[in-house]
């Protein structure tokens, strides 16, 4: 007869089997993924949407919304439409991207896909990885703009200044005054109208002036009074007979002043006088 094992080894055998089986089975049992992505919070987004039914578009916004959506293209494909949707999340929480969409006819979306996300306030180490992925930054202008700009802001200056400066008139040249003339000249006119005959009334007033004036300043009276002035050239043994004389012809035409007499008083005062250079002074 033959001996059989004890039954407390068969019993540890099998504790230790089930033992293992069950580590295994914790170690490699699938486990449940998490569906939800985590989105940082203002960082634009793009997720890819397929769906067979109605034209989708953007809910209308609202004010304090907490994800911003927009579809930036659709293409057509067989049998469905592919859209890329981008958008953006304001605040913290968990929303789904279907629920910012819907038909263009107002229809009931049916099967379109759920796609969930979580804005996190916390900013990614790669976010300027991840913004380059969703957007290209960089802008490639051709056809030589640069230049064409340059070129166009060359010819609108000049331009400018042919409009200000081209046909312009040039201020005149400042002429020099002509001198007024000399009492000297004055006179030597006046006695050429005098022996011509051509002396008129006028003209006559304006002799005796100029001859009252001459006097004047050959007496030293030109600040004094013209009633003194005339009293004082009157007295004057050189002036006296030259006045009596003009005032006889001017105002008394019966008298028997000739012509000839008041052009002998006129013609030594036609004459300039010299000018005498005054010594300088020592140095």
């Amino acid at each position: 007869m033959e001996a059989q094992p004890p039954s407390h080894q068969f019993n540890s055998r099998t504790v230790i089997a089930v033992c293992m089986v069950v580590l295994l089975a914790i170690c490699f049992w699938p486990r449940k993924t998490n569906d939800t992505l985590n989105v940082p919070l203002g960082v634009e987004q793009a997720a890819i949407v397929t769906y067979s039914g109605p034209a989708v578009a953007v809910k209308p916004y609202k004010w304090g919304v907490a994800v911003n959506v927009r579809i930036a293209k659709a293409t057509e494909a067989a049998g469905a439409r592919i859209y890329d949707v981008r958008y953006i999340v304001n605040r913290a929480g968990t929303f789904d991207l279907k629920d910012y969409l819907t038909s263009e006819d107002g229809s009931p979306l049916v099967g379109l896909p759920s796609f969930k996300f979580t804005g996190d306030p916390k900013l990614s180490k790669h976010l300027d990885a991840r913004i380059q992925e969703t957007e290209e930054v960089g802008v490639d202008v051709g056809g030589h703009y640069f230049a064409t700009l340059i070129g166009l802001g060359v010819f609108w200056i000049a331009w400018l200044l042919l409009l200000i400066f081209y046909g312009r008139p040039r201020p005149p040249k400042a002429v020099a005054a002509a001198p007024e003339p000399t009492l000297a000249e004055l006179l030597r006119a006046l006695l050429s109208q005098l022996e011509a005959g051509t002396l008129d009334a006028a003209a006559k007033a304006r002799l005796e002036m100029l001859l009252l004036r001459r006097w004047r300043e050959e007496l030293a009276l030109t600040g004094a009074p013209m009633s003194a002035s005339i009293d004082a050239i009157s007295r004057n043994e050189k002036t006296g007979e030259a006045l009596r004389q003009l005032q006889l012809w001017l105002h008394q035409p019966s008298s028997k002043i000739r012509r000839e007499d008041i052009t002998a008083i006129i013609a030594p005062y036609t004459i300039e006088p010299v000018k005498t250079q005054e010594p300088e002074a020592a140095s």
